[in-house]
């Protein structure tokens, strides 16, 4: 093959190579960088927490089970006075089941702290709860504090991964809570928190 004709295969190849993906600079692919995922914000968290607390409260009002079991996550413990932690959704649910289906009973629960994280994944939330009936001959009357931790879940919802309430000592019931003790935003939700309205 003579000078002339290697010069002129020697083109056609080099035309015909960068046409090939990856031989031309302006055909590659842009590679655009994952969008930056937004902070977590503890004040939206306590917010959206709140938001919840007063879903909670309202199935409650309702007697709806299913609502105020929906702010547990599955691996959820839930302690409560005189019994055995609770540790599955089945005991849980049948717990709430058994306190909402006595009409003779009326539940008040008033918020009071809330505490976020720094980033934004985890939160502590205080409660205090008077359990009262009105069942002649059998009367009922629990006030216990509650403290509740909660997680961040991977859909942005929070859930409730601990609860723990301790009975209060005769004489010092929930109803009577410090004002100062209570945050104003959660007393406000806390005074319609009855499962049966007031008589």
């Amino acid at each position: 093959m003579n000078l002339r004709c290697r010069v002129i295969v020697s083109c056609v190849l080099g035309l015909c190579l960068t046409g090939l993906p990856g031989c031309d600079a302006q055909n590659e692919p842009t590679v655009l960088d994952a969008p930056a995922k937004e902070t977590p914000d503890p004040v939206q968290a306590e917010a959206s927490i709140k938001e919840a607390q007063a879903a909670r409260i309202a199935a409650l009002n309702q007697r709806d089970v299913d609502g105020a079991v929906s702010v547990y996550a599955p691996n959820a413990t839930l302690v409560v006075p005189n019994a055995t932690p609770l540790t599955d959704p089945a005991s849980i649910r049948a717990n709430y089941a058994s306190l909402l289906g006595d009409d003779n009973l009326t539940m008040t629960v008033t918020p009071t702290k809330t505490w976020v994280s720094a980033g934004a994944d985890f939160a502590v939330t205080t409660a205090k709860i008077a359990v009262r009936s009105k069942a002649d001959g059998d009367p009922v009357a629990i006030d216990s504090t509650s403290q509740s931790v909660w997680q961040r879940q991977p859909d942005e919802t929070w859930k409730i991964v601990s609860e723990y309430n301790v009975a209060l000592p005769a004489g010092n019931p929930s109803d009577d809570a410090d004002p100062a003790d209570t945050d104003t935003a959660d007393t406000a939700k806390g005074e319609i928190a009855k499962t049966v309205p007031a008589d």
